[in-house]
């Protein structure tokens, strides 16, 4: 008698009645990620607020989620016809525990303070245009799952330069 093995598939079904399909093997273990759909960051520029969404965690672990974040101010000033530009950063992280479900789903949300003081620019009669950005990465320090966000503000400020 032979016997034949056939890799990554079962067959199933009497091949004496003419009927065979094959099914696919048990899938290995999914890698963790974070959903690009459920995954947010905001920034006011003052309060960053993220929400994540991973999969492929250990069902019901409880791993450290890394959230590093820096706010990036530009100023333009133009007046007498001179045009003045100047940027300002601030960086912040959080580290905090979030556990994961019984489908190894593990969803957060954390709100942090991140302020950037603007740049002052002086000499120049001018009323200034503030524009605030920010980048933000959410990693699963336990599991490797990595997300980089970025985009404006919600709002930018147009106003005198004290």
């Amino acid at each position: 008698m032979r016997t034949r093995t056939v890799p990554a598939a079962v067959l199933i079904g009497s091949l004496s009645g003419g009927v065979a399909a094959a099914a696919p093997a048990v899938a290995a273990d999914p890698k963790p990620a974070f959903a690009a759909d459920r995954t947010f960051a905001t920034w006011d520029g003052t309060l960053l607020k993220v929400e994540f969404r991973e999969t492929g965690a250990a069902p019901w672990s409880t791993g450290p989620v890394s959230i590093r974040a820096t706010g990036h101010i530009d100023v333009t000033c133009v007046g007498g016809g001179v045009s003045l530009t100047s940027q300002a950063s601030a960086e912040t992280e959080v580290v905090s525990e979030h556990r994961a479900d019984g489908s190894g789903v593990r969803v957060g949300e954390q709100v942090i303070g991140l302020a950037v003081q603007p740049p002052v620019i002086t000499g120049l009669d001018c009323r200034p245009t503030l524009s605030r950005s920010f980048t933000v990465t959410v990693q699963d320090l336990a599991t490797g799952a990595v997300q980089t966000l970025a985009g404006p503000a919600t709002s930018s400020d147009t106003g005198i330069t004290p």
